[in-house]
Order: C-alpha cells, then sequence, then structure tokens
C-alpha cells in the first residue's frame, strides 16, 4: 500500500472516530431528557393536581367519579376519598395515590398525593388536601 493510500485511511478513521465522539449516545453522553415538572412537584409538595382521572373530571358526579374509579379505600371526615391504587400521571413518572374531593355530591379536586400523604390524610381526618403533616408536637 503506497503512503497516501495509509494517510487516507487514517484520516478517515480519525475522522470516523471524531463524528461518533459527536454523537449523542457514544462516549457515555446520554441524550437531554425534557424536565418532568409533574415529578418536580410532586418531589416538593407531595401533591399534584391533576385535570382528569379515568373520565373522571372536576364536577362529576358521585355516581359518574364511582362507576370510573371504584370504591373510595377510605373515606375522611371531610367526604374526601382516598384510593390507594398506584395512579401514573401522564407524561411523567410521577405518581401515587389519589384523592378525590368532593363537594354538594360533585368532584372539586382531584390530587395524585405521596404515600407520606396518603398517610398524614387518613391518620388525620380533618386535613385538607394540600397540606403535609409529617410530624406533630403534642
Amino acid at each position: 500500500m503506497n503512503k497516501n493510500a495509509l494517510h487516507l485511511v487514517r484520516a478517515a478513521a480519525l475522522a470516523a472516530a471524531l463524528v461518533a465522539l459527536s454523537v449523542p449516545g457514544f462516549a457515555g453522553e446520554s441524550p437531554k431528557q425534557p424536565e418532568d415538572l409533574a415529578l418536580k412537584l410532586m418531589d416538593q409538595t407531595g401533591s399534584l393536581s391533576v385535570d382528569s382521572v379515568a373520565g373522571v373530571r372536576i364536577g362529576s358526579s358521585l355516581k359518574e367519579a364511582f362507576g370510573a374509579l371504584g370504591p373510595a379505600d377510605r373515606v375522611l371526615a371531610d367526604g374526601t376519598w382516598v384510593i390507594y391504587k398506584d395512579f401514573h400521571v401522564n407524561n411523567s413518572v410521577a405518581h401515587g395515590t389519589l384523592a378525590v374531593s368532593l363537594k354538594d355530591g360533585r368532584v372539586s379536586a382531584l390530587r395524585v398525593v405521596s404515600p407520606a400523604v396518603a398517610v398524614a390524610l387518613v391518620a388525620h381526618r380533618g386535613c385538607a388536601v394540600d397540606q403535609v403533616v409529617v410530624a406533630s408536637n403534642r
């Protein structure tokens, strides 16, 4: 093989290596994922409002909610339903227990809450869904 051909082969190999290193996925670099805002909010507050679950929306009747979601695992003193199935938030890895607030026989709020918030809701029956009770001093 003549010297010019050898230099061309080396230059081509070097160029291919440089291109491979600049492509995401090579050399341990992963493509940037969009920020999961629902997960971030869930991590910060322990709960996340959702627009709908299984066709149930704000304003749905008690009968519609029961038909779509089934019975509550716990019904709190303020009428909030706690359903322990693992509900997943669309386009996110956030998930948790569903808390359904009712007012005058209609759904007034839908929230996916963390296990800690679900425990707090049940332990402190008068808690609002937005409150997170971790510990109390008695």
